[in-house]
C-alpha cells in the first residue's frame, strides 16, 4: 500500500493585489506574485525588449498579431454576436495606419453599406487606468470612422441578448 504525502497548503498574500491564495508550503516559499500581477508586470518587459531589438513598430504589429490570434474572452462574445447579425461584416485588429506616427489598433471595424464604425472592447482589468489620455486616440479614431464605439466589460456582461445590443448600437 502506498503511503500518500500530504497535500497541506498555507495561505499566500500577494503583495501585489493582497489575494489570498493557498499553496503547498515550498511553492509558498519561493513565490511572490500572483499569476495575474506577474503576468502583468513582465507583459510590457516583452514588449520593450522586442522594441529595442526590432523597433517600436514591429512590437506593436506583433502584439496586435498575437491579439488576433488569442482574443480575450470578451472579443471572442462580442464576435460571436456580430455574426448574429446579418448585413454587416466586420474585422478584427484593424490597423490604424498613421504617417510618421505607430499605428493603431481597433478591436474590430464594423462595416455597414459604407458606414464604417470603430468598436473597441474594453476590458474593467485591461483599462482600468484609462482616463482622460486617451482623448487623442478617440480624436483619431473619429477622423477615420463614421462612429466610435466603446464597449465595457460591465455593458457586454449586463447585456440580455447581447447580438440585439450590439444592432441597436450600430443601426
Amino acid at each position: 500500500m502506498k503511503k500518500q504525502r500530504s497535500r497541506k497548503r498555507v495561505p499566500h498574500v500577494c503583495p501585489g493585489c493582497g489575494r489570498i491564495r493557498h499553496l503547498q508550503p515550498s511553492d509558498a516559499a519561493r513565490t511572490k506574485l500572483c499569476q495575474k500581477c506577474h503576468c502583468t508586470r513582465i507583459a510590457p518587459l516583452g514588449f520593450q525588449a522586442t522594441a529595442r531589438i526590432k523597433g517600436r513598430d514591429f512590437a506593436i504589429r506583433a502584439a496586435a498579431q498575437k491579439r488576433k490570434q488569442q482574443p480575450t474572452t470578451l472579443e471572442q462574445q462580442v464576435e460571436a454576436a456580430l455574426g448574429d447579425i446579418p448585413g454587416i461584416g466586420w474585422e478584427r485588429e484593424y490597423t490604424v495606419e498613421r504617417t510618421g506616427r505607430s499605428p493603431y489598433f481597433v478591436d474590430f471595424v464594423i462595416a455597414i453599406g459604407t458606414r464604417r464604425i470603430a468598436l473597441e472592447v474594453n476590458g474593467s482589468f485591461a483599462h482600468r487606468h484609462d482616463d482622460d489620455t486617451n482623448n487623442l486616440r478617440m480624436d483619431t479614431l473619429f477622423l477615420c470612422f463614421d462612429d466610435v464605439i466603446v464597449l465595457t466589460e460591465d455593458a457586454i456582461r449586463r447585456a440580455a441578448n447581447l447580438p440585439d445590443y450590439l444592432q441597436r448600437l450600430i443601426l
